[in-house]
């Protein structure tokens, strides 16, 4: 007993030590801001101008249905579907009962559309209806136990809480707030009543996060109070918490979205005007983060997530609160490592580690990526110190190639997974890094869609590599055809074929490719890059923190909008094919200083 108290002892001291040091060194370095890094992108409007609608996504597409075109006139019926992959619209078959002010949900691929109001000042409907987008058809299903408008809908396990709103008995007649809560199985056609919220009110949001409802802000009635009360409820226990208040009280946003655990609250009204301010919460946390701001200030918007992007759309700019057409792609970007999704990779989340280490903490067990390994322990320190002074607004992707299994190597920081080809192998303590991706040489690679056009900006692209033999290709870019246009890819980075010196063929042609003395195939590992500065118009390769190569003469203006290869040549040819491991690969959307390259390297 007493040996295994000293052995306990003995690692409880080790691990003191250890964060002593760390501690000591990092509470020197600067921390970092990473809020900037989430980004708006205006796409294709929606065909029928709108407000007041509502939006749910089924098979990576976005049906945007109801709503009305102006103010005072009556409620539409439109269903148009958005598919954000190729950022298009198609109508579809419209709903049954034209309405303003419901609100929609899906479950088990079908979308069900609940209550409204054909137009203002008049009666709610209590009507249900379901649609299907694998037949374009709609079905009438049991009606709401009461008629109400301005309600809020969420689906957990199967099961859709309507909750809150107005009930407006008449025409003409008063609105009254409720708090009632009914869940609706789609499965049996049943309606339950559930617990109420505690606060009364309508024109409020609610969003999903680990089977847990939670519900944001609205108002106590029409031209009543607007709240900033966040409630959370769980089913399981149909039970209601108080949660952190909203930063900003509002009303009138159609949804709020969810992505990678965060709700985010987008835009909304208070008072005569639209807002275009984003607020993230952490439910993890219980805490609050401004995001970007929508580039135009809206109110009476849908919002819907796909792959991990929000997509805000219709709405009304502002008083006469019309409908309109605009469509803006909402990408939140953030760091694993930080914790407290606060911004900044800094002390407090490393303390944050420290609390959690040998636990199962979700938020924490980040490492191997993207989905961790059920302990916190020094995988996820070495994550953290990975990330440690790196701005999130320039990390275009990571791909940590730590999984186990699968054929996807995810992007831990955006949306671009990558599809493994032939058979690599995962190598989950093989890596430079713990895991790793091991490729045979004759056909294994791995694919990405479209990530980063050279030829419009800086960027820095690294990896770790181990094996591999002269002539073998670690990174390229594809030619994509477009229609009679094609435009070229090229090699990025590349062993030459004589002797296994690290080059690229970056803009070739009709440029000429840029060599380096290093070679990289000596079955060591290496940490390889390549940074092109178009400011200087200028590539530059490193190998193990150091400038190997860089060109004397301007280069630029080559650019190429294909998607990239993992261990194989931009045509698939059997020479290029890569034998070895390739581990912890990133771009950067910015060329990475000397000293950030030395300190990647280490």
């Amino acid at each position: 007993m007493k040996t295994q108290e000293t052995t306990h002892n003995s690692k409880q001291n080790s691990f003191r030590i250890i964060t002593s040091l760390m501690l000591s060194w990092l509470l020197g370095t600067a921390s970092v801001c990473l809020a900037a890094g989430n980004t708006w992108t205006e796409k294709a409007p929606m065909p029928t101008a709108r407000s007041l609608l509502s939006a749910s996504a089924v098979d990576g597409k976005i049906y945007a249905i109801g709503g009305r075109k102006t103010n005072g006139s009556s409620a539409s019926s439109a269903v148009e579907q958005y598919d954000p992959a190729t950022d298009t619209w198609t109508t579809k078959a419209p709903m049954p009962t034209a309405r303003q002010w419901l609100s929609t949900s899906a479950v088990n691929g079908k979308i069900y559309a609940f209550g409204g109001s054909p137009r203002t000042y008049q009666p709610a409907f209590s009507t249900v209806e379901e649609y299907d987008p694998a037949t374009n058809t709609w079905t009438e299903k049991a009606p709401m136990s009461a008629a109400r408008l301005v309600h809020s809908t969420s689906a957990v396990d199967g099961k859709i809480y309507v909750i809150g709103g107005f009930v407006r008995p008449g025409v003409w007649t008063e609105e009254l707030a409720t708090s009632d809560v009914e869940e609706y199985d789609p499965a049996t056609d049943t309606w339950t009543q559930k617990a109420p919220m505690p606060t009364v009110r309508g024109f409020l949001a609610t969003s999903v996060v680990n089977g847990k409802i939670y519900a944001f802000g609205g108002a106590t009635a029409a031209g009543g109070t607007i709240l900033s009360t966040v409630e959370e409820y769980d089913p399981t226990t149909d039970t209601w918490t108080t949660k952190a208040s909203m930063p900003k009280a509002r009303a009138t946003f159609s949804s709020t979205s969810a992505v990678n655990g965060i709700i985010y609250v987008i835009g909304g009204a208070s008072g005569g005007s639209g807002l275009s301010i984003v607020e993230a919460y952490d439910p993890a946390t219980d805490t609050w983060t401004e995001k970007t701001p929508m580039p135009r200030a809206r109110g009476f918007s849908a919002t819907s997530a796909v792959n991990g992007k929000i997509y805000a759309i219709g709405g009304s700019l502002g008083s006469p609160w019309h409908g309109i057409s605009m469509v803006e792609e909402y990408e939140a970007i953030f760091i694993p490592a930080d914790f407290k999704r606060d911004g900044i990779v800094d002390i407090k989340d490393l303390s944050i580690l420290i609390e959690n280490w040998g636990q199962n903490e979700p938020l924490v067990d980040i490492a191997p990526l993207p989905f961790g390994d059920g302990t916190v322990d020094a995988l996820d320190l070495e994550i953290l110190m990975s990330y440690w002074g790196q701005r999130v607004e320039d990390v275009v992707a990571h791909w940590a190639l730590d999984e186990t299994e699968g054929v996807v190597a995810h992007d831990s920081i955006g949306n671009n997974n990558g599809t493994l080809h032939g058979e690599p192998l995962w190598q989950p303590t093989g890596g430079k890094f713990a895991g790793a991706l091991e490729f045979d040489g004759i056909d294994d690679y791995v694919s990405t869609d479209f990530v980063l056009d050279p030829a419009k900006g800086s960027f820095s692209v690294f990896a770790w590599i181990k094996g591999g033999a002269p002539g073998q290709v670690i990174i390229s870019q594809r030619d994509n055809i477009d229609g009679r246009t094609t435009n070229p890819g090229s090699t990025w980075l590349w062993a030459d074929s004589s002797y296994g010196r690290l080059m690229t063929r970056l803009m070739h042609p009709p440029f000429d490719p840029l060599m380096s003395e290093s070679v990289i195939t000596d079955g060591q590992w290496h940490h390889i890059g390549l940074v092109y500065d178009y400011i200087g118009l200028c590539r530059y390769l490193y190998v193990d923190g150091a400038e190997v190569a860089k060109d004397t003469d301007v280069v630029g203006g080559v650019g190429s909008d294909g998607g990239l290869y993992f261990g194989a040549g931009k045509y698939l040819g059997a020479a290029g094919f890569f034998s070895g491991l390739i581990d912890d690969v990133r771009i950067y959307r910015r060329p990475l200083s000397a000293e950030e390259i030395e300190a990647l390297a280490q």
